[in-house]
């Protein structure tokens, strides 16, 4: 759980898929994992000059249990993560990730999904939610509490398909035992597919999200339409967008306006190669004091080959571009990564990654990082 590049590439790596790795209501399942690894940094502050090396163990557990029963079924993934610093023991922590879930089979064509959201992580000085924390102050935690009420109309293969959206977050981030910011969020959001032949859906998506960001008030609204596409089970592709405006309520600053889009593209070229493209835009709460708000613009390209049963390897670029909507503050940061997964037994596997990322800021040198972890996991 360690909020670094790597912690986005793990799951993708293993993980073929969003769609394949999204619950499947259709048969229950237990499954429990513990795991260990090592993680190196070169730069584990991410700065430009006085570089820090270090590295970290971490341990953990996995659990992940479905049961269905008669109209209705229960989901309970639980992770959680111990870990220990060789030099940097004030970073210790023990970090978890629960968000269980109910489903209601209310009819045929209509189920309702409830889920709740509790986290815990830790991102290090200089990097996401922390990157304007200096070096001294080591690290921000977070903590992440949250309900979410689903409410869909039709299935697959229905021509037409209802989804209507509830949710509220709070975050609590603190450094060193001390209040460093609060950002809430209350989210309605309705999303409408219709079936326009075999392969090809129009969607539509309309959203509305009041927030918070230490006592500011913030709203967006945002308008989108676009299409789903599935070709005979090989491609995948999903394009939305739109527009958005975000307000500030009783403080005297512009809207914000702007378009924000989301696109997947899932090509499983043939039995073993398989090309994964996503972009995005969105406006969300900002991770800097001075500023409310901020856009981030993201895009990504990974391929993964399954070479045999046993052993599968992956490739992943990725770009993220930040610019905060109440100053002149432009980061770029790029990252480029590969993994090797090597299932070893039955109930072993091993996991191999190394990552490059550079973060680039105008009038401001470069900051550079590599990374390096391995990881054994063994499912019961």
């Amino acid at each position: 759980m360690n909020r670094s590049y790597l912690t986005g590439f793990i799951p993708l790596f293993i993980v073929t898929s969003a769609q394949i790795s999204a619950a499947d209501w259709e048969q229950a399942h237990h499954e429990v994992s513990t795991v260990a690894g090592v993680q190196s940094s070169n730069n584990l502050f991410n700065t430009a000059v006085q570089q820090l090396q270090d590295q970290h163990l971490y341990a953990g557990l996995n659990w992940d249990w479905l049961g269905l029963f008669e109209g209705f079924g229960v989901q309970w993934p639980l992770q959680v993560r111990r870990r220990q610093y060789l030099d940097q023991t004030n970073l210790n922590a023990t970090l978890y990730q629960l968000q269980p879930e109910l489903r209601l089979f209310l009819t045929p064509q209509t189920d309702l999904a409830l889920q709740a959201t509790l986290n815990k992580q830790q991102f290090l000085a200089g990097d996401d939610a922390a990157e304007f924390l200096s070096p001294e102050a080591g690290a921000l935690d977070e903590t992440q509490q949250g309900m979410q009420a689903a409410l869909s109309f039709g299935r697959a293969p229905d021509t037409q398909n209802l989804q209507v959206k509830l949710a509220t977050e709070q975050r609590r981030q603190k450094v060193q035992d001390h209040l460093y910011s609060q950002l809430d969020s209350d989210l309605a959001e309705l999303n409408y597919s219709h079936k326009w032949n075999e392969n090809v859906a129009l969607v539509l998506d309309i959203a509305r999200r009041q927030e918070q960001q230490n006592q500011r008030d913030s709203d967006v609204n945002q308008y989108g339409a676009g299409i789903a596409v599935q070709w005979t089970g090989q491609q995948y592709f999903r394009l939305t967008g739109g527009r958005f405006v975000r307000s500030f309520a009783g403080q005297q600053l512009d809207d914000a306006t702007g378009s924000y889009w989301q696109l997947n593209n899932l090509w499983q070229l043939d039995s073993r190669w398989q090309l994964e493209l996503q972009s995005g835009r969105r406006s969300v709460l900002s991770y800097a004091s001075q500023s409310i708000s901020q856009l981030d613009t993201e895009h990504l390209a990974a391929v993964r080959w399954q070479y045999d049963q046993s052993h599968q390897f992956a490739a992943q670029v990725n770009r993220l571009v930040s610019r905060l909507d109440q100053s002149n503050y432009r980061r770029t940061r790029d990252a480029i990564g590969a993994s090797w997964q090597w299932q070893w037994a039955q109930q072993w596997r091993s996991v191999l990654q190394v990552s490059q990322v550079q973060q680039s800021r105008e009038q401001q040198p470069d900051r550079n990082r590599l990374e390096v972890a391995a990881e054994v996991s063994w499912a019961w």
